[in-house]
């Protein structure tokens, strides 16, 4: 039997894991990897794979006084290709996209001298690019369409046996406050 927090992550896991699949559709959709792009085109690129990464691993790291999903207690098991993408994708969220680790860093500065070598003007660039390759989005395109499938037939499953337990309005703790005001 699950417990509480158990359910409630494995329910908000859902959600997590059909934002991760949304974002990542819409990089695939509108990116064609054999084409160059201008620089806020990549950034638009880079805006999806922030929220695909994010997404996807938020369920699977420990969260501020929350619990993780443990695919094994709803039945999820991973092959090892799964699970090698599912750590770089932990990876990468950790020291990339939810914190700049300063060993992931990446970029160039220079300077160039402008009105006759009065001042030196910073130039800035930075790696525009996408983390992961097409073929490992498409794995993760994959993997993500069995997480969600294979939770919701989890959810689905438990409802049967459990109707009561799923039976809930949960709001954030912030807006609890506010509802109890009026």
């Amino acid at each position: 039997m699950l417990t509480e927090p158990q359910l409630l992550r494995a329910i908000y896991s859902l959600w997590d894991f059909q934002q991760a699949l949304s974002a990542l559709t819409f990089l695939l959709e509108d990116c064609d990897f054999d084409k160059n792009y201008s620089k806020i085109e990549l950034r638009r690129f880079r805006c999806y794979e922030t929220t695909t990464i994010v997404s996807m691993a938020r369920p699977l790291e420990q969260s501020r006084g929350g619990s993780t999903l443990n695919l094994g207690v709803v039945g999820i098991k991973q092959s090892k290709e799964e699970k090698r993408l599912v750590e770089k994708i932990l990876t990468l969220r950790r020291k990339v996209f939810a914190h700049s680790d300063e060993n992931e860093m990446h970029f160039r500065s220079s300077t160039f001298r402008v009105f006759d070598g009065e001042i030196n003007f910073p130039h800035i660039q930075f790696k525009e690019s996408l983390h992961l390759e097409k073929s490992e989005l498409l794995e993760l395109e994959k993997l993500l369409r069995k997480l969600t499938s294979d939770l919701a037939e989890f959810i689905f499953h438990f409802a049967q046996k459990n109707p009561d337990a799923i039976e809930k309005y949960k709001i954030p703790v912030h807006l609890q406050a506010k509802s109890s005001k009026a």
